[in-house]
């Protein structure tokens, strides 16, 4: 139970053994045509090397040898000299695969590799768009000038004459796509198909360092992510087609702290929208979802009770330490701490992964950009009208903490046009859900329950 709890609630995972690493492994990504296509990886040990090649069923029947392979820890590393290929991915336990991406000619895309195979590509969802739309899609790229970053997106709008209410997506933690595309589900496609048959435009783009996106992701934190947005803004009143005034955002999860950030800051934002959004600062927010979580998974209340006391001793530490070194030494203490208590003590390798691991992916710049966020500081200076919409069900943002919170912070700014809305009986991906676990998310044919989409769409109606 332990080991479940902290792959949740820090995006861990545990240490894949070299007897686990030999064999096939199988994954699907997206090209930036939108066409999916299938890979198996092939890996063997021999000695102290790691050979393997890669193939493309959809493509050849060949595989390409691997030049150079490593698997340490728990990240998986692989080069294609030829066709200028290299792969990153870590090693998630509860989903089994490698999470990750690769690198070809200067593009990033999303590519996650297990052991089921895939013996045909995975099928569209229901609310997916149709290849033939009736109206206008647009690839466009627009200019971050501040981290000189190029952002790569589409600009989806009605098919009558503008100008449009214009939206902009914004997807929330890890690297997205523009479709902001988990579990074999496209989300913010989803959406901006209903939005822009009911009138209103959207921009959606590619994460930095994403698909056709340059920049550094690894790099980069909340407050990056929220100057690729206001260039998205800068953009939208350069053109003809987009309503000035009637310029929105969309936050999605985290991505609603970007929009809060961006919005705070600009005046002329005419709305924005939260959806399953933080509105508590960062270390109550990971504290919540943890017990959340420790709770979904059938914990009782008095062991959920000692291990957040414990893990928010090591977020402190996060929280507060300036100094790389001096952070790491005490994060490492905490983590040994927790360990031993709350796992197997007698465990030395397991002790020293889970150190290792969890303290990798929390001393991120945009995990530690999260923590040390406290969304009353912008909240009160958003003055626009806000939608903030979360399910009843979600178990990574608790709908009524997180709701509360945003609340409060607007209406201590003096905002009076909030509206907050609860769905009963949806998950974390507003998708109607039975178990309402977080493995289910992939098994629901359902990407955005239809009364969400609605909801949204008419409130911004009622604004234009």
């Amino acid at each position: 139970m332990f080991k479940y709890l902290i792959i949740i609630c820090l995006s861990l995972a545990g240490t894949v053994t070299a007897q686990d690493i030999n064999g096939n492994w199988y994954g699907v990504f997206t090209n930036p045509q939108g066409q999916k296509q299938r890979l198996q990886l092939q890996l063997q040990r021999q000695g102290n090397q790691l050979k393997g090649q890669l193939k493309s069923p959809d493509i050849a029947k060949d595989g390409i040898q691997l030049d150079k392979a490593s698997l340490k820890n728990n990240t998986l590393e692989f080069t294609i000299d030829s066709i200028s290929f290299k792969y990153t991915g870590y090693w998630n336990s509860i989903r089994n695969r490698y999470e990750g991406y690769f690198v070809q000619i200067g593009n990033r895309t999303t590519l996650n590799f297990s052991r089921e195979e895939i013996k045909d590509l995975p099928v569209t969802r229901p609310q997916d768009p149709s290849e033939h739309p009736a109206y206008d899609v647009e690839d466009v790229k627009f200019v971050n000038p501040v981290d000189k970053v190029l952002l790569s997106g589409t600009f989806t709008k009605p098919g009558q004459k503008g100008p449009y209410p214009v939206i902009i997506l914004i997807s929330g933690q890890r690297q997205q796509n523009r479709n902001n595309e988990q579990f074999d589900h496209r989300s913010f496609a989803v959406l901006t198909d209903y939005l822009v048959k009911h009138g209103i435009a959207t921009l959606r783009f590619d994460d930095r360092g994403v698909g056709e996106s340059t920049g550094n992701y690894d790099s980069s934190g909340i407050f990056n992510f929220a100057e690729d947005v206001k260039a998205g803004v800068s953009w939208l009143r350069k053109r003809n087609d987009a309503d000035t005034a009637a310029i929105g955002l969309l936050g999605y999860s985290e991505g609603g702290t970007v929009a809060q950030i961006v919005a705070a800051g600009d005046p002329k934002i005419a709305f924005m929208i939260n959806m399953a959004s933080p509105g508590l600062d960062g270390r109550e927010y990971y504290n919540r979802k943890l017990a959340q979580v420790a709770k979904a998974f059938g914990e009782k209340d008095n062991y959920i009770e000692a291990y957040v006391a414990s893990y928010q001793r090591y977020l402190n530490v996060l929280y507060l330490t300036a100094d790389p070194g001096d952070r790491q030494r005490k994060a490492y203490a905490e983590l040994s701490a927790l360990y031993n208590h709350f796992g197997d003590s007698t465990n030395t390798s397991g002790r020293q992964n889970f150190i290792e691991s969890t303290y990798a992916a929390d001393n991120t710049e945009e995990a530690l950009s999260l923590l040390q966020y406290d969304p009353a500081t912008y909240l009160a200076k958003i003055k626009c009208p806000v939608l903030a919409i979360n399910g009843d069900q979600d178990v990574i943002t608790d709908a009524t903490s997180n709701l509360k919170g945003i609340e409060s912070g607007l209406v201590k700014g003096g905002n009076e046009l909030v509206t907050i809305r609860t769905f009963p009986g949806l998950n974390h991906l507003f998708q109607r859900c039975e178990a309402c676990t977080l493995e289910e998310y992939g098994t629901l044919d359902e990407t955005i329950n239809p009364a969400v989409l609605e909801f949204i769409t008419r409130w911004v109606q009622l604004l234009y």
